[in-house]
């Protein structure tokens, strides 16, 4: 255990001040509390202030900077030691300090979209604008309003049960910022924002960054406020030697802090109790060993409980120290009025009507949380928090929000074996057209390209209704197979379709609504070997009429560990029609004329999809994947937007899916059942182990629902059943897998390697 110091002559000076003050009677000296920056090693001040409490020796003032700021902050606030302990303990840091929110909080009309791109960029005021950091630190935000409900009617912390002031650096000028009002959970956020990893933030016109980068250890701050004796606890280390700087990170690293190295030494000297924990097996982001820490804390204070029990008993013999209270936190509201700030486009009715709340509802933290989270959920916004102010036997609840640029570019790559590469080009237009709108161009420049308009429109006051146009064309190749699995011909398939619909918005993890689809495809041979050789073009059109419900809470896009996926899709044909252009080698039509078939029967389709996701525990979970389709599309057209492409592992157009073992689109069927059983396992963190079995029957349990379905097979047989393995990585740069399976009534083995965002 490594204990810095208590200066000796600085201790006689305290004790001989306290017994002039108690012979004088005058006021008690105030107790200073400064808790450095240190990232995860921050977690260690809670040790301290355990051994303070325990000695009865409560401060009557805290400074702190970064993340000493977010525990000087909420103890101030009232929260006791063993609070903070179970906050520090309990707290999801990974999600809370990652970049992206969990898809599961994701308004579902973005799912699709969300989490696929590997750059994004801003267009704003005619030129690019790039993130001003990795990290925007939403979910971090969100949990710091909650935690800070308590006092968001106090915009003084002055007036906090006990007075708190943090620090920021303003970025543009290098000087250091001392946040003593507004939201503490914005002042905290902002003296934790680690310059280039979180964005900064913005308050009264400054932005600020990180604390730590100026001044770490805020001893100044706490003398202003009127302190006589300083305790500080420093978590954070000095500049490295020589010898540690063996990378050009590290000589970055070692440049940036050099100010703030100085600064700490001077403000250290000015401490009478000055505590640094030993902490040397960790590091800033240790969040993970939050349990290793709290004890090297723990151990750090109890050393020094003595000193502080026999400072607290001298205090009191000349004034009661003060009583903390944490003020009560309510789980329930009045809400009499919503107030928005910060909002330059979007209209207050939009974010008020996303919440959900009529004046003078009683609601819950709860429902405020969800709402809030379907708001930042629906992408229009970089950031967004709350505050709950009391107005009498009422609260107002106020909205702060960042809008994001009204043009957006994303970009990804992606290549696999079955579906060759490319990269897609996305550009989103949030309310360029109309208010409470999003435009979408999508280009897949690939060998098998697809291009993507998607327009979507929140409708009344509220939103619980949107509207909804979408087009899509795709090129690719379609192999036909024989029996045994070989590719006898191939296909150059364009698929166009253009569908609107009227879908429901009120949960952000589940739609259902109706609506109207055209679809138009081509098919032209390129490779012609038997059975099709008189087939120069085939050309269908259908119009269907939709009813559909679908939910998604996956809490990730790739390799999730929880949640489920369910899709419940009927439809019905009012219009089918088809042309066959032949060539002429057909005795009967020699002159390659062209014979429409229409179909004059209605076809009827229903689609279930169940894909649940069973977490074991932290590292393993059951993976469970089922498609149900019947038809009473009849088999031997060439109708094949009424069939789905069954076979391989990333099949790559709409109408597919997926069959390890199979190839890639080999089996078309309008009537099937498909499931796969697998166990995920995470063997080291974002490194996937995957093993399943699948099953795919084209008669049952379709026949058993509807006796007349007409069936087909799936090569030679009307079932099927394949095993396999895939490794994945979720990495920095988009994932990565390799895949193999086998068909158990088929030689060899299929293999794919899949990389980059595929979708």
């Amino acid at each position: 255990m490594v204990l810095k110091s208590i200066k000796p002559f600085s201790l006689i000076l305290i004790f001989l001040f306290l017994h002039l003050n108690l012979l004088s009677q005058e006021n008690r000296p105030k107790i200073g509390l400064v808790l450095s920056g240190g990232g995860a090693k921050g977690i260690a001040h809670i040790g301290v202030l355990k051994a303070m409490e325990e000695a009865g020796l409560t401060p009557d003032y805290i400074t702190g900077t970064s993340m000493g700021s977010i525990i000087g902050g909420l103890y101030s606030i009232g929260y006791s030691a063993d609070e903070l302990a179970e906050i520090a303990k309990t707290a999801d840091w990974e999600y809370l300090l990652s970049n992206k929110i969990p898809l599961d909080r994701v308004t579902f009309e973005e799912k699709f979209y969300y989490g696929r791109y590997l750059l994004e960029f801003y267009y704003q005021d005619k030129k690019i604008v790039t993130p001003r950091g990795i990290i925007e630190g939403q979910a971090l935000l969100d949990y710091f309003s909650y935690l800070t409900r308590p006092v968001h009617d106090l915009r003084n912390f002055d007036e906090f049960p006990i007075p708190f002031k943090c620090v920021a650096t303003d970025i543009e000028t290098g000087e250091p910022v001392v946040l003593d009002k507004g939201s503490l959970a914005m002042a905290m956020r902002a003296s934790m924002a680690i310059p280039s990893i979180f964005t900064p933030v913005t308050i009264d016109d400054k932005l600020l960054v990180d604390g730590g980068l100026v001044r770490n250890m805020p001893v100044d701050e706490v003398l202003d406020m009127g302190a006589d004796i300083i305790i500080g606890v420093f978590v954070s280390s000095d500049l490295d030697p020589a010898e540690n700087l063996n990378s050009p990170l590290a000589i970055l690293s070692q440049a940036t802090f050099i100010k703030s190295a100085f600064d700490s030494r001077k403000q250290m000297d000015k401490c009478d109790i000055l505590i640094s924990p030993d902490l040397k097996e960790f590091s800033t982001g240790s969040f993970s060993s939050a349990q290793g820490i709290l004890e090297q804390g723990n151990k750090a204070g109890n050393d020094y409980k003595k000193v502080f029990k026999n400072l607290a008993d001298s205090l009191k013999k000349i004034e009661p120290l003060n009583k903390i209270d944490k003020p009560k936190i309510s789980d329930e509201y009045i809400i009499s009025k919503i107030i928005v700030k910060g909002n330059k486009v979007i209209p207050d009715e939009y974010i008020i009507g996303k919440m959900r709340i009529d004046p003078g509802e009683i609601v819950s933290i709860n429902k405020i949380e969800e709402q809030i989270s379907i708001i930042y959920g629906t992408q229009y916004f970089e950031r967004i928090w709350y505050e709950i102010n009391k107005n009498d036997s009422t609260y107002s609840l106020h909205i702060d929000v960042v809008e994001r640029p009204k043009v957006q570019f994303r970009f990804a790559y992606h290549y696999d074996t079955e579906n060759s590469g490319g990269v897609v080009i996305n550009t989103t237009l949030r309310n360029l057209l109309l208010n409470k709108s999003r435009l979408i161009f999508e280009a897949n420049l690939a060998t098998q390209p697809s291009y993507l308009m998607d327009y979507f429109k929140y409708l009344g006051e509220k939103q619980k209704v949107a509207f909804r146009a979408r087009g899509l064309h795709s090129r690719n190749d379609l192999p036909l197979y024989d029996e045994e699995g070989n590719v006898n011909n191939e296909f150059r398939h364009r698929y166009s379709i253009i569908g609107i619909n009227f879908q429901s918005t009120i949960k952000r993890n589940s739609t259902y609504g109706f609506g109207i689809e055209w679809t138009h495809t081509d098919l032209t041979p390129e490779i012609v070997q038997e059975n099709v050789e008189f087939l120069t073009k085939v050309v269908y059109n259908n119009a269907r009429l939709r009813l559909f419900y679908r939910y998604n809470n996956l809490n990730k896009r790739y390799f999730p560990s929880e949640g489920i996926k369910l899709d419940i899709i009927a439809s019905t044909t009012v219009g089918s029609n088809g042309t066959f252009t032949l060539g002429d080698t057909l005795e009967i039509d020699e002159n390659n004329e062209s014979i429409e078939i229409i179909q004059t029967s209605a076809i009827n389709t229903l689609e279930v999809n169940v894909d649940p996701i069973i977490p074991l525990n932290d590292k393993i979970s059951i993976i469970n994947q089922n498609r149900l389709r019947i038809s009473t599309q009849e088999t031997g057209f060439f109708n094949f937007s009424e069939y789905d492409f069954v076979g391989g592992f990333t099949p790559a157009i709409i109408n597919s899916y997926q069959y390890w073992g199979g190839g890639i689109k080999e089996f078309y069927l309008a009537n099937y059942f498909y499931s796969k059983v697998g166990i995920q396992y995470e063997v080291k963190n974002n490194l996937f182990l995957t093993a399943i079995i699948n099953y795919l029957d084209t008669e049952n349990p379709m026949k058993w629902i509807y006796p007349n379905v007409d069936t087909g097979l799936a090569g030679d047989r009307s079932s099927r059943f394949g095993y396999g393995m895939k490794i994945g990585y979720m990495s920095p740069v988009g994932p990565f897998a390799f895949a193999f399976a086998k068909d158990h009534y088929r030689k060899g083995w299929q293999t794919s390697l899949i990389i980059g965002f595929h979708y």
